[in-house]
């Protein structure tokens, strides 16, 4: 089985997951104990962190343009998801540059932990959306409003290209909802925050799948 370009997000982004709440806790040793040992560890970390969660996002832009996201609680939900993120890694960027030059202090291990905590809540959206809402999942029927449109294998001549290309238009998607979202025009999809009580509805992964079951059962032969 070929792995896809859509693909690569998932695979990477469990990276910046790891390492940047590593280099937060190895920074709030260092500031509580006074082991500046622990600070160049630190500083390491944001550093393999930052770079990991720049790609993850590289990838995940790329990633949007290759899914289907014609619901509309799928689509808001992957956005908020990749909007959440952007802001998180510039402001993991931010504090690595910081790093590179100074010490960490007790408000820069608060916002590193604080910022943490925020990627906890994206990352719970972007699980979300692959498995209640059946985001970027490849056995979706095709005429299914979530699953993926099939982008090429991630060892291609294609991919390369596809990924850059793919990327540019995550950016321009991403920052265009952005832009009606703020601006009153295009309010969020209701649930699509993954927080709304009482969302008992069925998922669109669920209905695809029932509905493609369905099918199977009516016409082909037992």
């Amino acid at each position: 089985m070929k792995m896809l370009l859509h693909e690569l997000h998932p695979a990477v982004i469990h990276a910046p997951l790891v390492l940047l709440p590593t280099a937060a806790v190895a920074d709030l040793i260092a500031v509580s104990s006074g082991d500046w040992a622990w600070a160049r560890v630190g500083r390491r970390l944001w550093v393999a962190g930052t770079v990991s969660a720049l790609f993850s996002g590289v990838a995940g832009l790329a990633a949007s343009q290759e899914v289907k996201l014609e619901e509309p609680r799928a689509r808001d939900m992957v956005f908020l998801h990749g909007l959440g993120n952007a802001v998180i890694s510039l402001g993991a960027l931010g504090v690595t540059l910081w790093r590179l030059r100074r010490p960490p202090t007790l408000g820069q291990c608060v916002i590193g932990v604080l910022a943490n905590v925020a990627a906890l809540y994206t990352a719970s959206l972007g699980g979300r959306a692959v498995y209640e809402l059946g985001v970027g999942i490849n056995p979706m029927p095709k005429d299914a409003e979530a699953g993926t449109f099939k982008g090429p294998p991630l060892l291609s001549r294609e991919a390369p290209a596809a990924l850059v290309s793919d990327a540019l238009r995550g950016v321009r998607w991403l920052l265009g909802r952005a832009r009606s979202l703020f601006s009153g025009a295009h309010p969020l999809a209701p649930g699509a925050s993954g927080v709304r009580p009482g969302n008992q509805e069925p998922s669109v992964a669920n209905e695809a799948l029932a509905g493609s079951a369905t099918y199977e059962a009516a016409v082909l032969p037992t």
